[in-house]
């Protein structure tokens, strides 16, 4: 095994002496605080959450670079905030935006990140963006359950020839969605599909398509592309 050269540096140096692999911590808004009071099955769900988010990120790598993606559910942005010091070419932030792109420079400023700018990534305007944006990927995850409407995904007016990145308040939008197409039977009724943040993300997350979501969302390629310059520097 290697050693840890410092702390928040995140480099790690190879048995080998020729190469260093870099450990990179993203901050991520979302799961739960380890210092809440949470539920067991909710921290469970949450570290599925962390999991499908590292395992996302880390495919948008290629196998031989020599960088290894670490995620931390920090909960709300509040949490990640209190962090910003600690923010570095290998501890960067990935928050929803809550708003579209244009509103960027305001909320750097709102949330006091001036400075740290290039250490900062959104999800425009949320993590249920990135879901939107992929309507095969949310047919993958509930393929099991039953089907309410049988017309594509992809046809529904909701998301059909719109920028996900305009679409306001994105995990309600999701919420109708499923329980639009999905139902499933609970407590032996027949239910509609909810979508919830720490229920049900982590599954759909785990199907998302990296590639795609480069394609459609600038930050994505920007987020990884930080990453991938770092074996320049290490």
């Amino acid at each position: 095994m290697g050693r840890r050269i410092s702390g928040w540096s995140n480099v790690v140096e190879r048995p080998d002496w020729r190469h260093k692999m870099v450990e990179v911590s993203i901050l991520l808004e979302g799961g739960v605080n380890v210092e809440s009071n949470a539920n067991a099955d909710t921290f469970d769900n949450s570290e599925r959450l962390r999991e499908s988010f590292q395992r996302l990120l880390s495919s948008g790598l290629r196998e031989n670079e020599e960088i290894k993606i670490r995620v931390d559910t920090k909960g709300s942005y509040t949490s990640v905030l209190k962090l910003k010091s600690h923010l570095s070419s290998t501890t960067l932030a990935l928050l929803d935006l809550d708003a579209d792109a244009s509103h960027r420079e305001r909320r750097i400023e709102q949330y006091g990140l001036s400075g740290y700018e290039e250490f900062v990534f959104f999800m425009i305007q949320a993590m249920e963006s990135w879901i939107l944006s992929q309507p095969e990927a949310i047919e993958k995850t509930f393929e099991d359950f039953t089907r309410i409407e049988q017309s594509p995904l992809a046809d529904d007016p909701i998301i059909k020839g719109i920028n996900c990145e305009s679409i306001e308040k994105p995990d309600k939008k999701l919420n109708t969605l499923l329980s639009k197409y999905f139902q499933r039977e609970k407590g032996g009724r027949i239910k509609p599909l909810k979508y919830g943040k720490l229920n049900n993300s982590y599954s759909l997350i785990e199907k998302l398509d990296i590639d795609l979501l480069k394609g459609r969302f600038q930050d994505v390629d920007n987020l990884l592309n930080k990453i991938k310059a770092l074996t320049l520097d290490a």
